[in-house]
């Protein structure tokens, strides 16, 4: 084979999971927050974490969280913990975060559990039998991400003793759960016939669902079996179109330009040349909605030249900047992929923001390019979309 399976171990990016919506005002957690109450704290760090109802800023979520977790809340303590390990919302620092970890983990809880022993292993010099049982804790609790990541150890003997049977048992508890990472790496075990029988087919297949979730490790391994033949009838094509996805480089070329999203509140845009003259008129006396049509149109042309990009992007800007949300979208994807303007993740972060803030879901961007920013290309967005919004008058709490 010309290309090696590739597995995947420990989820080293923790998660920073969003806050559900609350009833509570953000001034009525804040008021409570405030005065001490150690529960108000620690939603309303999830709510600016999450960008719930609030302007995201993982600074300020930072900031609350320390306060409840001082006062031992147990979930204030793992979200710090995550944010000081990812380095957003403060500066990364390793040893706090550990702690912050190991304080929460002793409540019980299995996300808790898990997430210390992913930040433990991910340091490299970790008590890897610990390890190992911190993340069979968690998986006793049903906690799918802790099985798979502890079929790793099995697989390769660390902290345990290797059992590749061990090993299949319990990524097939993450496929059945439709586990990413477990469909991959069962994957890899069917394929090399280790710790079960050798089944290139099933192999292939498990590779699919995987690679079909976005995991890109499952997009090359797919592209193994499709190059040679194993489990799927041999395409070099197919296999060259594989490898070239799964390679990290420009993710958002590969999409089409579907990816600009139209505003589902208004009706299709003209198609006859009576109604497209009068949509680029209002779009010339600067009425927002023209120019996101025209926009949107630019950006669907079967083969837009680059003079069209910039056309869609001067347009896309006019009508954010007068507070379209889905003009907003489309231009933090501009900023992203580098089409008619240079390609910029703190621009793009910061639409991206002010987009989520005006009330317009923003899917293909999270998918895409929520983890493509570095931790202080985000904090500079965050930033940036709270200037922004303190220009235009708005009340940004600190």
């Amino acid at each position: 084979m010309r290309r090696a399976l590739a597995s995947l171990g420990v989820v080293i990016c923790l998660a920073l999971a969003p806050a559900p919506s609350q009833a509570q005002t953000i001034d009525a957690l804040t008021s409570s927050a405030e005065a001490g109450d150690r529960a108000a704290q620690t939603q309303l760090g999830l709510r600016y974490l999450a960008g719930d109802g609030i302007l995201q800023d993982y600074a300020a979520a930072a900031r609350w969280f320390q306060q409840a977790a001082e006062a031992g809340d147990a979930r204030a303590q793992n979200e710090l913990g995550r944010l000081l390990f990812t380095g957003l919302g403060a500066k990364t620092d390793a040893p706090a975060a550990l702690g912050w970890f190991e304080q929460a983990a002793v409540s019980g809880v299995p996300d808790y559990i898990f997430d210390l022993a992913s930040a433990l292993e991910s340091t490299g010099s970790a008590d890897m039998a610990r390890v190992a049982d911190l993340y069979a804790r968690a998986a006793a609790e049903n906690h799918v991400e802790a099985a798979v990541s502890l079929a790793v150890l099995y697989q390769n003997g660390l902290g345990v003793d290797q059992d590749l049977q061990e090993a299949v048992r319990l990524n097939e508890i993450g496929v059945t759960a439709g586990n990413a990472r477990a469909q991959n790496n069962l994957g890899q075990l069917l394929a090399r016939g280790q710790g079960v029988e050798q089944d290139y087919t099933r192999a292939a297949e498990l590779f699919a669902a995987a690679a079909n979730q976005g995991l890109r490790p499952a997009m090359a391994n797919l592209g193994v079996l499709y190059e040679n033949g194993f489990g799927v009838p041999q395409n070099t094509e197919q296999a060259d179109a594989l490898y070239r996805m799964s390679g990290g480089t420009e993710v958002a070329a590969q999409k089409e330009n579907s990816d600009y999203q139209y505003d589902p509140r208004l009706a299709a845009p003209p198609s006859d040349a009576a109604g497209l003259e009068v949509l680029n008129k209002a779009a010339r006396a600067d009425d927002p909605v023209a120019l996101f049509q025209v926009a949107w149109l630019l950006t669907q042309m079967p083969d837009p030249a680059f003079s069209d990009w910039v056309a869609a992007y001067q347009a896309f800007e006019k009508a954010a900047e007068r507070g379209h949300g889905p003009s907003m979208a489309n231009l933090s994807l501009m900023y992203f992929k580098g089409e008619g303007a240079p390609q910029d993740f703190v621009l793009g972060h910061m639409w991206m923001l002010m987009a989520k803030r005006a009330g317009t879901a923003t899917p293909t961007l999270d998918q895409l390019f929520s983890s493509t920013a570095t931790p202080e290309q985000v904090l500079t967005a965050q930033s940036r979309a709270g200037d922004m919004l303190i220009e235009q008058g708005a009340e940004i709490r600190p």
